[in-house]
């Protein structure tokens, strides 16, 4: 295969992870790409249209004329795009100039012959030993093709019907962050205008005063739904961005523990914090993890009885910080624990003061964490409560 000085030719498998480099002349980091994810080679403002490029790669076999900006030493670079679907697998080349379609075609045929040739060779390995005219063989490998092209068709059937899926799940995302997007703004102003009237309280009845205090809790309670919403969207068309600050972890972790000592002492629960470290400074975005930190105070909260303890501890070694929230709730079982990080899942607990959930929150608090290089971990008894514990690594900002 010729060397080409103002391009790159990629070979990634159905799931748009780069298996090979043929040649590239543009990209970034040539021996980091293999096991990357192609939408991760351009820059965050291009993922959600190069999610869209391999959805049309797989729905169309083939597609053409697509443009990219990319980052080449530096330097903010137009390239082309046209890519194939051959044998379950995508065939992606890039241009700094609009390709040629024979040229990209004659790329394609090259690794096409590849493939080719490996059958050819298989072909001619199928003499069976005392078969002196290879008819066995030959109807061995007969055989073997069959049950190949079966199973190709077989897969090219999947194939369809994951593009098919691909494409709901992005609109279903699209919906979400356009309607959540669209109710924030009412839902907040609501609320607004009730803290407003709550400062005149003396100009109601306690029971209009009553109501008014209700309409903000259910206006706030359905706010935080929206908001849990379009973070789901956000992350997954892969369009959630870290702002990373330097801060004292300690500082923010006892200034959330004493944001919820309202609702624990409502709720009779002793919330303690506790940490060997005066200060932790540490590069994070402080609005991600006080998300973080605060889903996991208000799960344990809101699964905890009266006269229990909930423990917030902050742990620091030589490569990472570890925030730990542990209860001595419900516990959840063996059985329910794969359904806690994936969205829209709740488990059969029931919480103690009628909270709701959405069963997203968890959710989130795993891919924000991840986002930032971490790990997040469960211990949990059934009847004896649960442990989370999120890692945050100290020498770097993102994964």
């Amino acid at each position: 295969m010729n060397n080409h000085n103002n391009g790159f030719l990629l070979l990634c498998d159905f799931d748009g992870v780069i298996q090979k480099v043929y040649y590239n002349s543009i990209l970034n980091n040539i021996d980091d790409l293999s096991g990357k994810l192609f939408v991760n080679v351009f820059n965050s403002t291009s993922i959600g249209k190069s999610l869209d490029f391999l959805i049309h790669i797989k729905k169309d076999q083939f597609t053409f004329g697509w443009e990219f900006e990319v980052n080449n030493n530096s330097e903010s670079v137009m390239v082309y795009l046209g890519g194939a679907l051959i044998d379950n697998a995508l065939i992606i080349i890039g241009s700094r100039e609009k390709a040629n379609i024979e040229i990209i075609i004659n790329d394609m045929m090259l690794i096409n012959n590849e493939q080719t040739n490996i059958i050819r060779s298989l072909e001619k390995k199928q003499t069976i030993p005392g078969d002196k005219n290879g008819e066995k063989g030959s109807l061995v490998f007969n055989e073997l093709s069959q049950v190949i092209n079966d199973l190709t068709n077989m897969q090219r059937e999947l194939n369809k019907k994951n593009v098919e899926l691909a494409e709901l799940n992005y609109q279903k995302n699209q919906f979400l962050g356009m309607a959540a997007h669209d109710l924030r703004n009412p839902l907040g102003i609501i609320s607004s205008y009730c803290e407003f009237l709550e400062e005149d309280k003396d100009d109601f009845t306690p029971e209009q005063f009553e109501f008014i205090k209700n309409i903000n809790l259910l206006s706030l309670q359905m706010l935080n739904y929206v908001n849990e919403l379009l973070d789901v969207s956000a992350i997954e068309s892969g369009k959630v961005t870290l702002n990373f600050e330097e801060l004292d972890i300690i500082s923010l972790v006892r200034s959330i523990v004493i944001l919820n000592k309202a609702i624990s002492d409502k709720k009779l629960i002793n919330l303690h914090f506790h940490s060997d470290e005066k200060s932790i400074i540490l590069s994070v975005d402080k609005n991600k993890i006080n998300q973080v930190v605060t889903n996991l105070i208000t799960n344990a909260l809101k699964y905890s009885e009266p006269n229990t303890e909930v423990l917030i501890e902050v742990i620091k070694n030589t490569k990472e910080i570890i925030i730990s929230v542990k209860d001595q709730g419900q516990g959840i079982g063996e059985d329910e624990l794969n359904l806690l990080f994936k969205p829209f899942q709740k488990t059969s607990n029931k919480s103690t003061g009628g909270e709701k959930s959405t069963g997203l929150g968890l959710f989130i608090v795993k891919r924000i964490v991840e986002a930032h290089g971490g790990n997040i971990k469960l211990e949990s008894n059934l009847g004896k409560g649960s442990t989370f514990r999120i890692s945050l690594p100290i020498d770097s900002k993102a994964a």
